[in-house]
């Protein structure tokens, strides 16, 4: 995800506050936002972002970062980080298996 080498189509997620904050917008480093949920947001842990990484591949690793947008260093800036999270797999798209978490 981190190259660009992904395309934003294949990265989707149960829902999108707006446009700046995306499921695209998850690749590491590679934007000021990052992704979040809708305001109507399900449960706490009913959120989702999927990677469909076209076909089976070999993840060594997941990285994540907190995000913030508005003017930096002022009152008005916005911060978000996720603090737990659990990680599944599928190579059908249905059946998935979690592996951590």
């Amino acid at each position: 995800m981190l190259s660009g080498l992904l395309p934003d189509s294949q990265i989707s997620a149960s829902s999108v506050r707006d446009l700046h904050w995306a499921p695209g917008a998850a690749r590491l480093v590679a934007s000021r936002s990052g992704w979040f949920p809708g305001p109507a947001q399900p449960l706490a842990g009913e959120e989702w972002l999927q990677v469909d990484l076209g076909t089976p591949k070999t993840v060594r690793g997941v990285i994540t970062q907190g995000a913030r947008s508005g003017e930096g260093g002022t009152s008005s800036e916005n911060r978000a980080f996720v603090r737990k999270y659990r990680l599944a797999h599928s190579l059908n798209g249905k059946d998935w298996n979690f592996v951590w978490g």
